[in-house]
């Protein structure tokens, strides 16, 4: 995957304010991280579930500024980009058994998302394997708190892809800071981070 490619062809949408387009380019880019994610029961282990979790420590210590949490907002799994993160075989399984010939419902008790901003994409973090198969059937809806990531944009955060060392010419995606940078080794969750900085930079918010 050509990140590069992906913030280049953001920013000229951006530039012509082309929400329809970044919407869909946004999807687009969310891909690997919802493969990633879908597909961590495989191995036992889930992807994290927490966008602003993959900044470097020492990078958040520096900004001084968090996401903003806001409202709860519906959203429509057959409308809206949504990634959740399962991690049990057996609990998947059963998730898909269950549920493959009933309509999926959003449970109040069990179910619990983000919705970030600027991106419009959303997170399950409770409910991860019956909240996969809601994603896979593209079907429900269900309540999700709004975060925005607006102040650690305002603060200065920056996500950069940078070469890795002095004599490997690989890039990797950096969290920066006026001087400080720090690499992110969550390169998909990374590259929803640099959109993020994008659609802020434009004052847009899909």
């Amino acid at each position: 995957m050509n990140a590069k490619a992906i913030l280049q062809m953001a920013e000229r949408l951006a530039q012509k304010g082309d929400t329809g387009a970044l919407k869909l380019l946004v999807r687009q880019a969310s891909l690997p991280l919802l493969a990633e994610a879908m597909l961590g029961w495989t191995i036992g282990r889930k992807a994290q579930p927490f966008l602003e979790k993959v900044i470097p420590l020492e990078v958040l210590q520096e900004l001084q500024a968090r996401p903003a949490l806001g409202n709860h907002v519906n959203v429509d799994l057959a409308e809206d980009t949504a990634i959740s993160f399962p991690w049990s075989e057996e609990r998947m399984e059963k998730a898909l058994s269950r549920l493959a010939y009933e309509p999926w419902s959003y449970d109040r008790i069990n179910h619990y998302a983000y919705r970030y901003l600027p991106l419009g994409v959303v997170f399950f973090y409770n409910g991860l394997h019956s909240g996969a198969v809601g994603v896979l059937k593209r079907e429900g809806q269900l309540q999700a708190e709004e975060v925005d990531l607006g102040p650690l944009y305002e603060a200065g955060l920056r996500i950069e892809w940078r070469r890795k060392g002095l004599f490997n010419g690989e890039e990797v995606p950096h969290a920066v800071l006026g001087s400080l940078a720090k690499p992110i080794p969550e390169v998909n969750h990374a590259l929803l981070l640099a959109l993020g900085e994008v659609l802020h930079r434009h004052g847009i918010c899909l």
